[in-house]
């Protein structure tokens, strides 16, 4: 891992145009929630973080060729971990049974809480807890996965198997985790002695996204950045260079579930629940749509079609309840006429420029 924190090295410039561009559509997100209604801000910040989801996709996927369906899995773990924080510290009077201990537990017979959930009703350790789960968990299944040499279309069977088989535990083990209901009635988040109001948990969850989005750009094309591309078009060729490949597809793996599981922390006191329906391969399956969509390496292009295509979905669901029948549409109309997704409409000068040769310098 040492090789591969010192390949991340910080880009030479950064493109005025690319920086202009940026700070124009921050500034309509900042001042989105003055004008939009409570619905239209709540919904907003879902989208956000769906798309701030699928930029983890893209770091993996777009920049390094590795096509996973475990992202909902990563997700769902950040997000259960938080949930698991804000179900232990709703009070005994808004409890279901006037007591401490979760109602899914009190229906399944649980009389105390279990040791291994019990540390998350302190925040600073859910907060961890949201980071390192999700991310120790791929770093087991990536240093498998990679060290075996496993690739390409055998990792995404991989990943869709874990993912059916996570939704399947997760369902099974009720009295720890809600089953298919999932964790529910949780309380309000609660920072620095307040209660989080909605549009706190917007402007927290568009920092979490203009983080992401501004670390991935700084991390994408930084010398790092140049192998991964390297990676996706001839992995064996970088191999020969000498660099440990493993660990480049390792590191920006785990980063990636890093990042997915704290999008899945924030979800919960936005959503107030979390449940299993978001790790099956139906939820991975649509954080990949995002990023095929939006177009792949460009990181913008995820977040904007998660935010197209939620705008869609809650207009046709007011007509009918076909909207993925709308949105398989539009994803065969981009993959036949814009293969590299709707990203590719923007001209190439507003997203800066690439480099095209690797460096060799230490």
């Amino acid at each position: 891992m040492a090789e591969v924190v010192g390949r991340i090295r910080q880009a030479n410039f950064v493109p005025k145009r690319w920086l202009i561009t940026s700070a124009i559509v921050l500034l309509i997100f900042v001042i989105f929630p003055f004008v939009a209604g409570t619905f239209q801000t709540n919904l907003m910040a879902k989208l956000l973080l769906f798309g701030t989801l699928g930029v983890s996709l893209d770091l993996i996927w777009g920049f390094t060729g590795i096509l996973s369906f475990a992202h909902g899995v990563f997700f769902t773990l950040g997000g259960y971990a938080m949930a698991y924080y804000l179900k232990l510290n709703l009070s005994a009077t808004a409890n279901n049974y006037g007591g401490t201990l979760p109602d899914f537990m009190v229906w399944n017979g649980l009389k105390e809480l279990p040791w291994f959930i019990a540390p998350l009703q302190y925040f600073p350790i859910a907060v961890i807890a949201t980071v390192v789960i999700p991310a120790g968990f791929a770093y087991a299944i990536g240093s498998f996965i990679f060290r075996s040499k496993v690739s390409g279309v055998y990792i995404t069977v991989i990943t869709l198997a874990i993912s059916s088989a996570l939704t399947t535990f997760f369902v099974s083990q009720q009295a720890y985790t809600g089953g298919t209901n999932g964790i529910t009635d949780v309380s309000k988040l609660i920072l620095f002695g307040a209660e989080v109001p909605p549009i706190g948990l917007y402007f927290i969850i568009l920092l979490f996204a203009t983080l992401v989005i501004a670390g991935g750009w700084w991390l994408t094309q930084s010398n790092f950045g140049l192998i991964l591309r390297s990676i996706k078009e001839n992995e064996k060729r970088i191999s020969f260079l000498g660099y440990d490949v493993a660990s480049f597809k390792i590191f920006i793996w785990t980063l990636s579930a890093a990042i997915a599981g704290i999008a899945g922390g924030l979800f919960v006191p936005l959503n107030n629940f979390i449940s299993p329906v978001y790790l099956n391969v139906a939820f991975g399956t649509q954080v990949v749509i995002w990023v095929a969509v939006g177009g792949r390496g460009t990181l913008f292009g995820p977040i904007i079609a998660a935010i197209l295509l939620g705008q869609i979905q809650n207009s046709v669901d007011r007509i009918t309840q076909d909207w993925q029948l709308i949105v398989g549409v539009i994803l065969m109309v981009v993959v036949l006429f814009l293969p590299d997704g709707l990203m590719s409409l923007i001209p190439k000068k507003l997203l800066g420029k690439k480099n095209n040769q690797l460096e060799r310098s230490s």
